[in-house]
């Protein structure tokens, strides 16, 4: 059965969530899809009488448990032409909590953060307003924050966020159809519309500074993956997590340029995942760790690779072929390589290119 792509929205408060849900289901609606929304736990815990001055952390873990109810309820309603749309995630709850109350959540929930984070299949982060005049804030009448609070918010939901392997940001714009226009466009290349496109830019940097990578919107993931051949041709299998909690994902590409590829991305559980890897014929495996780095509104995903100590690769997802890339100005370019087949990773599990510096 084909799975169901379950998609969050995110950010700081008045960020235009909960009216980009009705939007975009809405549209997807014409476009023949069934859209299943997940509407805000926090909204739902808040109207059903949740005495606010009780603890934070019972808040956050009554709405993550509300969250985990209406997600399941969901998928079982799913069927094969469905999405679901969640106005905010587990995750978000990371936003609100210190290290050791986010660590007993996670122990309480008995989830690890891989499973409260990349268990949606892309994020979209509806940026916030950026101005700190307060008399210009506008929010609903359970909302409590200041402009300056909200600020924050967005700031600490971009970081939990972070590391999901597909995560886009949506910026703030003079109205909201404009913004919208941008989440539409993000959404409906996510989920194949017309075509499922890989679109994407690769460029030779040299080694990163990964403590200052540290200090920024950055998360590691440590990544295995193999390339094998199957009656029905070739196939890439991936292993991504951390700290041995991983995601499963089967994917075929077909190229149509050297930029463009069609791709079909499927999640697996763990055991399709052994029994795919037991089907096919091996051609190569590699594994690298991954940075994902939120930057100027742009997702960049750095490659750190165990046998080159002197560089690494820079990738950029894009939706057109004509969009313009810029790096993050303390990264060190050696030279674009999106054109150089020696540097696919399907290349590199066989044969790997000196270093050149």
């Amino acid at each position: 059965m084909k799975s169901v792509p379950i998609i969050v929205l995110s950010g700081g408060p008045s960020g235009g969530k909960s009216k980009a849900l009705r939007a975009l289901s809405e549209e997807l609606e014409k476009l023949g899809l069934d859209v299943i929304c997940v509407t805000e736990a926090a909204q739902s815990v808040l109207g059903g009488g949740f005495d606010r001055s009780r603890p934070v952390y019972e808040f956050q873990k009554a709405i993550a448990l509300l969250q985990l109810e209406t997600e399941k309820s969901a998928k079982e309603r799913a069927g094969e032409n469905s999405v679901i749309i969640c106005d905010r995630g587990l995750m978000d709850c990371r936003v609100y909590l210190d290290d050791g109350d986010f660590e007993r959540l996670k122990s309480e929930l008995d989830l690890t953060e891989v499973d409260l984070r990349d268990r949606y299949d892309a994020v979209f982060h509806l940026d916030s307003t950026s101005s700190t005049d307060d008399t210009k804030y506008r929010t609903n009448e359970l909302r409590v924050e200041s402009r300056l609070e909200a600020r924050e918010i967005n700031e600490r939901s971009l970081r939990a966020w972070c590391g999901n392997p597909h995560y886009r940001f949506i910026p703030v714009k003079e109205t909201f159809e404009e913004k919208f226009a941008i989440l539409l466009r993000e959404v409906k290349a996510f989920l194949g519309i017309p075509k499922p496109l890989e679109i994407e830019r690769k460029y030779l940097i040299k080694y990163p500074d990964l403590d200052c990578l540290s200090t920024l919107v950055c998360s590691k993931s440590h990544i295995f993956q193999t390339y094998l051949l199957g009656e029905n041709g070739r196939y890439r299998l991936r292993k991504r997590g951390e700290n041995g909690k991983n995601i499963f994902i089967k994917t075929v590409k077909s190229k149509i340029s050297e930029t463009v590829r069609e791709e079909v991305e499927t999640r697996l559980t763990e055991e399709e995942y052994e029994a795919l890897l037991k089907e096919g014929a091996v051609i190569g495996s590699i594994e690298k760790d991954r940075y994902c780095l939120m930057y100027g509104g742009v997702y960049y995903e750095i490659d750190v690779f165990p046998f080159w100590k002197h560089q690494a690769y820079i990738e950029v997802e894009l939706l057109s072929e004509n969009d313009s890339v810029v790096l993050p100005e303390f990264i060190e370019l050696i030279r674009e390589v999106t054109y150089d087949s020696r540097y696919k990773n399907s290349s590199l599990c066989r044969s790997v290119p000196a270093e050149e510096i």
